[in-house]
């Protein structure tokens, strides 16, 4: 992800079936933990893109 252009919501979506694919039911908080160390590296919109990520993970889980 180059964060110094705006993201896709589909490169989102991408980013969570990858996560859910190698983390399992862990994959929202290996999202957000990616989020921390961006914004703690100064790289805002990589941490929104991570939050984003999170976001679409939780709207997976949200039609069960």
């Amino acid at each position: 992800m180059d964060s110094t252009r705006p993201f896709e919501i589909a490169e989102c979506q991408q980013a969570a079936k990858g996560l859910k694919s190698s983390w399992q039911d862990m994959a929202g908080s290996e999202a957000l933990i990616r989020a921390l160390v961006a914004e703690r590296n100064g790289d805002s919109p990589l941490a929104l893109f991570w939050t984003e990520v999170h976001r679409a993970l939780c709207q997976e889980h949200k039609g069960f």
